[in-house]
């Protein structure tokens, strides 16, 4: 039988009280995970106080990456269902899902004064134990009171936990009131963490300004931005292309000095555009202009490529057209490749982190190989590409094959 915490509410934004509290349930009561769980926003509230959907997801995978805690997840169960969401009904949900298992409902010591008033509360007393945290006011006396007196009152378990002051102090409304009035990225509200911080200025959430450069900004803060919206694996793959194409750029730089730190700038925001979803990556291409094919509509992995050269351009500040074309092409390549985007699609493939054990071609071999032979490492690349995409059932995209017909012509 799994301990399972449930941390539920809009996250809008998470804060880093919300991560105390999930930290010290954890701890105190022994569970075995803790899901903060963003509850669903109606569509016509996605606004400059209410974000997506999407955004909040994120920004709550963002929080719990920089904990370093696997014992602590974010749960898309409540956005999926859509809709007003109760929690007893979720939690009853959970339960039909996951029978056995024992629930522990999360929540704040504002909310648990005004839990009389929620949609069938002795049903949230009897699918879970209820844990509590002291919320800006709140002494734990008072909070183990409460506690008490919910506990007699629905005949189930209400459980404190400890906050510091100052975290029982934050709350995602005076964040966000509080962003309104800031104008640079030293003026970080004190409740979020670096990361969220970051995306929300990246992305212009809460009426703060959206964070653009009109030049290449430098490379550690290109990497805070990747670092805010990219996964972990997906940042240590990013690192790990950035390092393969620098190292290529020097090989074949036949005396451009510059090909090294382009191909490195190239590596870096290759995948800049990968951590958004399906859908949002079709509605920006529709939003900027930018031309999709009906393969990529259909399917939209192979998307970012263009995305992130967009991306590259308006946010980041490359106007180097070379560079773009590298970020643009580096999933399906094409015809004609400059070396400078040969790198980039063949350093996608082979960088340290990958692991491709039933490649046509070992990726150890081709390792070895383009240090004296960029052309012949990148047939092998695109017909390794092929042969996957051909061996699981997957379309294989018009430009790939054209790529692969022109470098076999030649």
């Amino acid at each position: 039988m799994a301990r399972i915490g449930i941390l539920g509410g809009s996250f809008n934004p998470p804060h880093k009280a919300h991560r105390e509290m999930a930290v010290r349930a954890l701890e105190t009561y022994d569970l075995d995970a803790v899901f903060l769980m963003p509850s669903n926003i109606p569509p016509h509230k996605s606004n400059k106080e209410y974000v997506s959907d999407e955004h909040r997801l994120r920004m709550v995978k963002l929080l719990i990456d920089s904990m370093k805690n696997d014992h602590i997840k974010a749960s898309d169960f409540e956005l999926k269902k859509g809709g007003v969401s109760y929690t007893y009904e979720t939690l009853r949900e959970l339960l039909d899902e996951h029978p056995g298992d024992r629930l522990y409902f999360i929540l704040g010591g504002d909310s648990l004064e005004a839990f009389d008033t929620w949609r069938e509360p002795a049903k949230i007393a009897d699918y879970a134990s209820v844990i509590a945290a002291p919320r800006s006011g709140m002494s734990m006396d008072e909070l183990k009171r409460l506690c008490d007196e919910k506990s007699r009152k629905y005949n189930g378990e209400f459980l404190p936990i400890e906050l510091p002051d100052k975290m029982a102090d934050i709350s995602s409304t005076d964040i966000r009131n509080e962003l309104k009035s800031l104008t640079n990225e030293e003026q970080k509200p004190d409740g979020l963490s670096r990361r969220v911080w970051r995306y929300i200025m990246l992305h212009g959430l809460y009426g703060f300004p959206e964070l653009t450069y009109n030049f290449v900004p430098p490379e550690i803060d290109i990497k805070h931005c990747l670092k805010s919206t990219l996964r972990p694996k997906r940042v240590k793959h990013t690192f790990g292309v950035a390092d393969t194409a620098e190292e290529l750029g020097v090989l074949y730089s036949a005396g451009d000095e510059t090909l090294p730190i382009r191909s490195r700038l190239a590596g870096l925001l290759h995948d800049c555009a990968k951590y958004y979803t399906d859908q949002e990556q079709i509605a920006l291409c529709d939003e900027y202009g930018i031309e999709l094919t009906q393969t990529e509509r259909e399917n939209p992995s192979l998307i970012h490529g263009k995305l992130g050269a967009y991306l590259a351009q308006y946010r980041y500040g490359v106007k180097d057209e070379e560079i773009l074309n590298a970020i643009r092409v580096h999933t399906v390549g094409k015809p004609d490749m400059t070396t400078l985007e040969k790198i980039i699609y063949i350093s996608d493939y082979i960088e340290p982190g990958r692991d491709i054990p039933k490649a046509k071609h070992s990726l150890k071999s081709l390792r070895k190989m383009v240090k004296h032979d960029l052309d012949g490492t990148l047939i092998r690349v695109i017909e390794n590409t092929i042969t996957f995409l051909k061996d699981n059932k997957r379309v294989i995209d018009e430009a790939s094959l054209a790529t692969l017909n022109y470098y076999e012509n030649l």
